[in-house]
């Protein structure tokens, strides 16, 4: 590994490190605890497409009501170029750059108030892998949410590094992340996550993804959250392999 990447990722972990001690100084405010169960199905297209369906539970930022979320997106993939992630769980990894798109329709109830967001995403995600197999990816996500009818827009910037490893004949794949959400409202970089987590196979064509997520909130109810996550990812392919 050259000494131009070694600073690269250096520069990436104390981006992770500083935005996890950003979380931790603003543990004044009560911390509240939630888990975010979800499950995720994927269908590999030929052309290098895919779609995707989920469904899942969460808290909702705007009270302290949980909501349940459905969505369906489409992505398209560049030709593929890190041959060292040939995972059949998530073959975005295979690709530089991803594109796609989401609809997430979503539910929140607190006592007799029912509130309905309708969110439309547009995404792109850049990858690149260094020496070792570690993967950089950079994802650059913007929403356009409706909650009730009224309309705002999000900017959500996540960078990520992960390597896979193999133990037991079976391979799984530790990750660190962090993402800064800008939102319209309050014309201001209101939340940031940091968070560490791990992906591997459970059977055939099962995977599950356990994480934890530390988020504080300059705009939220709960200013301080500690989210431990559980996805079960499905992961289907039809027609050629590309």
């Amino acid at each position: 590994m050259t000494r131009q990447r070694v600073f690269k990722i250096s520069v990436l972990l104390l981006i992770f490190i500083s935005g996890f001690l950003t979380c931790i100084r603003g543990q004044a405010p009560p911390t509240v605890t939630e888990l975010d169960p979800s499950v995720t199905l994927s269908i590999d297209l030929p052309k290098r497409t895919r779609i995707q369906f989920y469904t899942g539970s969460e808290k909702t930022e705007e009270s302290s009501s949980r909501k349940t979320k459905v969505g369906a997106g489409f992505s398209f993939r560049m030709k593929p170029v890190h041959r060292g992630f040939l995972d059949s769980f998530d073959t975005d990894k295979q690709h530089v750059l991803v594109l796609g798109t989401v609809y997430e329709f979503s539910r929140a109830t607190e006592g007799e108030e029912v509130k309905d967001e309708h969110k439309w995403i547009l995404d792109g995600t850049f990858r690149y892998e260094f020496a070792k197999r570690l993967l950089f990816s950079d994802r650059n996500r913007f929403e356009n949410r409706w909650i009730d009818g009224d309309h705002h827009f999000r900017y959500r910037n996540r960078p990520a590094l992960e390597r896979p490893f193999k133990a037991l004949k079976r391979e799984f794949t530790p990750y660190i992340a962090s993402e800064a959400v800008w939102d319209q409202r309050y014309k201001k970089w209101n939340i940031l996550k940091f968070s560490a987590g791990v992906m591997f196979p459970v059977y055939s064509r099962f995977s599950l993804d356990l994480f934890y997520d530390r988020q504080h909130c300059t705009t939220c109810v709960d200013p301080n959250t500690n989210i431990f996550g559980l996805d079960l990812g499905i992961s289907l392919r039809l027609g050629k392999k590309k």
